[in-house]
């Protein structure tokens, strides 16, 4: 293992060197450099950072002029951020420790007033130019903040109740909503992202200039000039822009290069154009126009390298499943393969730029991303089929997978890792340990693992829906969760090898389920362990912890398919 080790680490450093951008916004962008560890602000342009903080950037929001950045910034990786505002001018930084607050949104009322609804029910409004600070208590309700309107716009959203969108000069309710996920200003128009779409209405008074939907695109992002849109999203599995004005499309164009396709992770409008965030497995994120985008053909035919290719597997109950393979050109045969799935939330699984991916490739080993129902990538229908009491579709979905890779001559159950984190820990674990023989090896990064039991973690009690535990069928629940599946194993004969990573400042999962899953996996004889990761959270992570956990995973994976690296017989 030594040697692997040294090799695998000396690949995953090369190509964790590139930076990840960030888009601009104001004339600023929160970007981690090439061979930096951590991300800090920038002047569009430049590279000397306005503010680089020893800790982690939640969101940040610039003011109108751009004389002052609110920046939310957490010393560690749990998530519980301050405000911070930076004097971009001066180079000053403003602490405000007591304003707690976790990705929340800022909404600037002129250069100088900052206000947002911090922890959902206090709103805090920052005179960045004294220091002074008002609270108000709100009424009942989550409540976050927007730019829009003469005085700025609310959303004010209750259990069991419709969101409503409120003007927060004398709380004058405008408009409702099924969901509000987003609310930006448009011309003097603002823009609504509901849980369907997006619309423009008037914020005095609620009326309706146009609405957009589809139902094929879902995971929407927007930007907005003064008279167009750009709509990123996912459809059929892959990204989509779609270009609106006043809400009729006028173009869409899938991205993709000489590789495969190009999986797009952001849209912006700053400095008279659209920008958008592309990347691949193997094309470090980049950032373009949206008039520069590459738009080659999404089944490619590179001489070298490595590409991705889509595959289409048939689920036992017929429906064509996707999965995204990327592999080095000419590789023919089973390889060893890593598997990854989400499958929840209704987030899309799209292949992009993760180190490990290169790393791997690099090593001859192949890479997978599923598509299994409860993701976004086919829609609102393709979600609510593997959501609450249908998520056993979704184990079901990647079992599926797992199998047409291996018939299709991708791979060999000996050869396969299947991995995933959160969400999807959730749906590896339960595939593996399911269904003995179907893979060598199981990564389960901070998932709750016991789904009787979700609120046992410090966010548990809102993913009851999602995994169905606010029904009554409990015997179905427990026969799902992993740790149940663990605890049913009689013999370790087919148990594939388990690793079970518990993020050492996670504030969303506790490690008690990872920990008793090995346990009992450990209980019949097979091989199983925890390993911590100091320092990691579930957010976002400096580089040289994501490092170690990427490391950890490879590792594994080379472990579980033998002890060697994927192309040691290659080498021999």
């Amino acid at each position: 293992m030594s040697r692997s080790t040294g090799v695998l680490e000396a690949a995953l450093a090369r190509w964790e060197h590139f930076g990840r951008p960030g888009l601009p916004d104001g004339g600023f962008h929160v970007s981690r450099l090439p061979g930096q560890s951590c991300r800090g602000l920038y002047r569009n342009g430049s590279n000397r950072p306005v503010y680089r903080p020893d800790g982690h950037i939640l969101s940040w929001s610039p003011a109108p002029g751009g004389r002052h950045v609110a920046i939310q910034t957490a010393p560690r990786a749990d998530e519980d951020g301050t405000l911070v505002v930076v004097d971009t001018i001066l180079g000053v930084t403003a602490a405000f420790d007591d304003v707690h607050c976790r990705y929340d949104p800022m909404c600037w009322d002129g250069p100088t007033l900052l206000t947002l609804a911090a922890r959902g029910r206090l709103s805090t409004t920052v005179d960045v130019t004294t220091g002074t600070i008002r609270e108000e208590a709100l009424p009942d309700g989550r409540w976050r903040h927007f730019t829009g309107g003469p005085n700025g716009l609310s959303t004010r959203s209750r259990p069991g109740g419709r969101t409503q969108i409120v003007r927060t000069d004398g709380r004058v309710v405008v408009a409702e909503a099924e969901a509000v996920r987003r609310v930006a200003p448009f011309a003097e128009l603002v823009i609504v992202q509901d849980g369907s779409g997006l619309r423009a209405i008037d914020p005095s008074s609620g009326g309706r200039r146009w609405e957009w939907h589809d139902p094929d695109v879902n995971d929407l992002v927007f930007a907005a000039s003064e008279s167009h849109v750009l709509v990123a999203g996912t459809r059929r599995g892959r990204s989509v822009l779609i270009e609106l004005h006043h809400g009729k499309p006028l173009r869409e164009v899938h991205p993709a290069d000489e590789r495969g396709s190009l999986r797009v992770g952001g849209v912006s409008f700053d400095e008279s154009r659209f920008h958008v965030l592309i990347e691949s497995p193997t094309r470090p994120p980049e950032l373009v126009g949206f008039d520069e985008l590459p738009c080659g053909s999404p089944d490619p035919d590179p001489a070298d390298g490595a590409v991705t290719r889509w595959i289409s597997i048939t689920a036992d109950d017929d429906v064509e499943l996707s999965v995204a393979v990327t592999a080095p050109v000419g590789v023919t045969g089973p390889r060893p393969t890593i598997l990854t799935v989400y499958g929840g939330f209704g987030v899309s699984a799209l292949p992009d730029f993760e180190p490990t991916v290169p790393t791997w490739l690099e090593s001859g080993g192949t890479h997978a991303v599923a598509q299994v129902r409860g993701g976004g990538e086919h829609g609102r229908g393709w979600r609510i089929a593997g959501y609450g009491r249908h998520k056993r579709r979704a184990v079901d979905d990647l079992a599926c997978i797992a199998r047409g890779l291996v018939a299709k001559g991708v791979t060999r159950p000996e050869l396969l890792v299947i991995a995933g984190a959160s969400h999807g820990g959730v749906l590896a674990a339960a595939c593996g340990l399911g269904a003995p023989g179907i893979c060598a090896g199981v990564v389960s990064t901070a998932a709750p693992l016991d789904l009787t039991a979700l609120d046992a973690h410090p966010l548990g009690s809102h993913w009851r829906a999602e995994f169905g535990a606010d029904g009554e069928d409990d015997d179905s629940l427990r026969s799902l969760s992993p740790l149940h599946r663990a605890r049913s194993l009689t013999s370790p004969d087919g148990v594939p090898k388990f690793l079970g990573i518990v993020l050492g400042d996670d504030s969303r999962v506790a490690e008690c389920d990872t920990v008793r899953t090995v346990e009992a996996i450990r209980a019949v004889g097979a091989d199983a362990r925890v390993w911590i990761c100091a320092d990691a959270g579930h957010g976002h992570n400096h580089l040289d912890v994501a490092h170690r956990l990427g490391l950890a995973v490879l590792e594994f994976a080379a472990y579980a398919i033998g002890g060697r690296r994927p192309n040691d017989d290659a080498a021999e």
